[in-house]
C-alpha cells in the first residue's frame, strides 16, 4: 500500500479528499500495522499537502467487494492499492482482493507492486 500511495502521489495531491480505507483492521492488527492502521499513510499524505482521513470499515463480505461498495457509496474517482498475490491454492480457495478488483472494477484502479 505504501508503494502504491507513493506512486500515486502526483494524482493524490490534486484530490479534494483522500480516504485511507482500512478494512477489517481487527483481523489484521497482528500484522504490525501500528496502533491506528492507516494513520502513518494519512500522515505521509498530509506532509505532502494532501487532505487525507482514515476510514475504518468492518464488513462481513470480502475485502474486494467492500472496497468497491465503499467507492460507489462515496462517489470515489480512483482506488489506489497495493497489488499482492497469495499462492495459487490459497487464491483459488479463498479468493483475493487484487484478483477480484481486476475482474470486477467499477472505477479506475491504480495498483502497484
Amino acid at each position: 500500500a505504501a508503494r502504491a500511495v507513493d506512486d500515486a502521489l502526483p494524482l493524490l495531491i490534486r484530490a479534494n479528499l483522500v480516504e485511507v480505507v482500512v478494512i477489517n483492521e481487527g483481523a489484521n492488527n497482528a500484522a504490525g500495522h501500528g496502533a491506528i492502521p492507516g494513520a502513518d499513510i494519512a500522515l505521509y499524505l498530509a506532509r505532502h499537502g494532501v487532505n487525507a482521513e482514515v476510514k475504518n470499515i468492518t464488513s462481513d463480505i470480502d475485502v474486494g467487494n467492500t472496497m468497491l461498495s465503499h467507492a460507489a457509496d462515496t462517489g470515489s474517482d480512483l482506488i489506489v492499492m497495493g497489488a499482492y498475490g497469495h499462492s495459487r491454492v490459497r487464491e483459488w480457495i479463498m479468493g483475493g482482493a487484487t484478483r477480484m478488483l481486476l475482474d470486477t472494477m467499477t472505477v479506475p484502479v491504480l495498483m502497484s507492486h
